[in-house]
């Protein structure tokens, strides 16, 4: 069932997207909100929100089993805390989180990133680098070049990386 709610008040960054009442009934619940599709997870007697898309390959993450405030996506298993979208697999990237507050029986959503995104993909790269994960290596550059960061910069974090770990390679051999 997807619900579909109003723009964000004045006041704050918080939109009403949900029922609590909707939430505890079914578990789960997917809600849009401006260009957001939330999934929405009712667990230990709170509601987390999460963006929809599984950041391995961007399948639903709504319908993903959930236990013990950890959902598992059910096209490639990739796991993550609802309560701040960390991974527990390295392959695969944190998933967006929003603050969620109850407010007089409803979901209110915060829409606002919660980190500096920039940063975050920034360090997704060394990440992938160094762990040697293209998928990661990949996703980091094309999300970088979305937010119009210089393509020159992810370019030569690859180029630093390499050099430095090639020069380290080529001395270790005798």
């Amino acid at each position: 069932m997807t619900q579909i709610f109003a723009a964000p008040t004045q006041i704050d960054h918080y939109v009403c997207v949900a029922k609590l009442a909707d939430v505890q009934a079914t578990g789960s619940l997917l809600v849009k909100s401006e260009k957001h599709t939330i999934a929405l997870f009712y667990s230990d007697n709170q509601v987390y929100a999460i963006d929809n898309r599984c950041p391995h390959m961007g399948f639903p993450l709504h319908g993903s089993t959930c236990k013990d405030g950890i959902i598992t996506c059910p096209w490639h298993y990739a796991r993550f805390d609802l309560a701040s979208g960390g991974t527990f697999d390295s392959w695969a990237d944190d998933v967006p989180s929003f603050s969620v507050e109850i407010r007089d029986g409803e979901v209110w959503v915060n829409l606002d990133p919660p980190v500096d995104l920039h940063a975050h993909h920034y360090q997704r790269l060394q990440d992938g680098l160094e762990q040697s994960i293209s998928l990661v290596i990949a996703k980091s550059t094309i999300a970088l070049l979305d937010m119009g960061a210089d393509p020159t910069k992810p370019f030569q974090m690859g180029l630093e990386f390499g050099t430095r770990y090639n020069k380290a390679l080529k001395s270790a051999i005798p």
